[in-house]
């Protein structure tokens, strides 16, 4: 009995190099804890949902074999996704259980004039212009990251340097620049540390917008690109972001991007994600939007129709055999009126789930519910603007969502020819008129697929949709009557995302009104709001 007990705490604990030795489903339920227990959440429902379980399972089956692949999950979303501190929790937990296999996406948005993620800081130098897929209007192409910055100044350079030299980082041994590669492109220099010499790297038009660093030395905790003029010929760089990756090629390569006031929408306009998807090709695509989508307060079932469809045909066009996973959103207030749209956004995900064979989560249900982000403020993990949470709530968050993902897992391993069907709550009806049709019978007919900047005019409730014009008010010339308009004054916490949801505007028709060209705001700042 005793040499049964010890192989048993055995089975469970031996660990190769940090991974679980042995994938089967008690060693994984063992591996599901959460930082603090709160008596609102719904952790014993807590798992993600599908309708037939081809929609997970290639997944699951590649997860089962982390020993001998590699595993790559891309995270898309907003800002609750741009500092990545719930992203790096179900990174950190799933690198844990089945491997390292690097940072994934990383991105200089110093140079974009925004914020980077939690772990890393980054710094610019020379003149950079930017284009986000939250704005109207976009003079460059924009990939993965949402983002795009480009230069013409042949002094420009970035830097990334990640806070904490962690062991993991060691193990990067691949850099992968997305970027323009074209003719009239600077070369490049790089290098690892500011007492490493400078190493040059060709740029020609052969190399299809990506260029592979494999680094002879371990990488700590820096990263520094310079451009490199040796032509005259040689006039700009255009850069879309960048991986940090093993090619160890096994583990989990969890990669997340986000942009401050991103919605559905604002992903249609990311014109290089196919060529950048089929690259990178993940087993698993989370699409975490809808707060913005959401933020007027009205639930708009055909433009959430449209826009979901699109964006799937968009990602089964160029990956069939990628699994979707798209959550349902949070319960928040804003100013002062609880979005009540978030539940009928729910029932509606349900639905599409169903006819489109995606994979659900219902954060919503499971964090709480109707009116339950007074009782995050309460309880000290979401922030006064009920909309953004403090630190430990975005660690629960991650919590929540990886332990979903694991739980299904676990699931699955325990009886893998099981058709687990969750249904926590019936499927309730939408709208009388609202018809919810798989997409090869609603959108993928010749001249019926809505165009990006016809849908860009349907929704009233997106918070990426620039607010139609008062009789006082010419956004594009920044005229304003000042005697009609309200001002915003910028406090600890304030940024242009919270402020562009506060008051049921957008990013962009902020900062056309201010005429900011970056998203740094100052405490004390006036800002006129439409």
């Amino acid at each position: 009995m005793k040499l049964v007990l010890v192989f048993l705490i055995l089975l469970l604990v031996i660990r190769v190099e940090g991974q679980i030795k042995s994938l089967d489903s008690i060693s994984i339920i063992n591996q599901i804890s959460y930082s603090k227990k709160l008596p609102f959440i719904d952790y014993n429902t807590n798992e993600i949902e599908f309708y037939n379980l081809n929609a997970i399972k290639p997944f699951f089956d590649k997860l089962k074999l982390t020993n001998d692949r590699k595993v790559t999950i891309f995270h898309f979303g907003d800002s609750h996704i741009q500092y990545d501190q719930s992203p790096g929790i179900i990174r950190e937990k799933f690198q844990q259980i089945f491997g390292y296999s690097g940072r994934g996406f990383v991105f200089p948005y110093a140079a974009a004039g925004t914020h980077a993620a939690f772990d890393y800081k980054t710094k610019m130098n020379g003149n950079w212009s930017n284009s986000k897929n939250i704005n109207k209007e976009i003079n460059h192409p924009i990939g993965l990251s949402g983002v795009t910055i480009r230069t013409t100044d042949s002094t420009a350079g970035f830097q990334l340097q990640f806070y904490s030299a962690k062991e993991e980082l060691k193990k990067v041994d691949l850099i992968t620049l997305f970027l323009k590669t074209s003719d009239s492109s600077f070369q490049l220099k790089y290098r690892l540390s500011s007492l490493d010499p400078w190493i040059n790297v060709a740029i020609s038009s052969f190399l299809n917008n990506k260029i592979e660093l494999k680094l002879a030395s371990s990488f700590n905790t820096t990263f520094e690109l310079q451009v490199n003029k040796t032509d005259s010929t040689q006039c700009e760089f255009e850069f879309y972001g960048m991986q940090l990756s093993s090619t160890s090629n096994k583990g989990i390569s969890y990669n997340s991007v986000g942009i401050n006031g991103a919605s559905f929408l604002s992903f249609l306009k990311q014109d290089l994600f196919s060529e950048q998807i089929k690259q990178v090709n993940p087993d698993l695509i989370i699409l975490d939007y809808g707060t913005n989508d959401l933020a007027g307060g009205k639930f708009d079932s055909i433009y959430f129709m449209n826009n979901l469809t699109k964006s799937i045909n968009r990602i089964k066009e160029v990956l069939p055999n990628t699994c979707i996973l798209i959550p349902t959103i949070q319960d928040f207030t804003v100013n002062g009126k609880n979005i009540t749209a978030t539940s009928e956004h729910a029932s509606f995900l349900r639905r599409f789930a169903k006819n489109n064979n995606i994979v659900i989560y219902d954060y919503f249900a499971i964090s709480g519910g109707k009116k339950s982000m007074k009782k995050w403020l309460s309880n000290g993990i979401a922030k006064s603007d009920q909309i953004h949470l403090t630190q430990p709530g975005y660690v629960l968050k991650g919590e929540l969502y990886g332990n979903a993902i694991l739980t299904g897992f676990a699931r699955y391993l325990s009886n893998p020819s099981e058709q687990v069907v969750l249904e926590r709550k019936p499927l309730q009806p939408i709208l009388k008129d609202t018809l919810i049709i798989s997409d090869s019978l609603a959108f993928n007919q010749n001249n019926k697929q809505p165009k990006i900047n016809e849908i860009q005019q349907n929704p009233k409730n997106s918070s990426t949709v620039v607010t139609p014009k008062k009789k006082d008010e010419k956004i594009n010339n920044s005229i304003v009557n000042t005697k009609k308009n309200k001002f915003h004054t910028v406090k600890k916490g304030d940024n242009l995302s919270v402020i562009a949801v506060k008051y049921r505007t957008s990013v962009s028709v902020l900062k056309k009104l201010n005429k900011l060209k970056s998203d740094k705001l100052q405490i004390g700042q006036k800002l006129i709001l439409p």
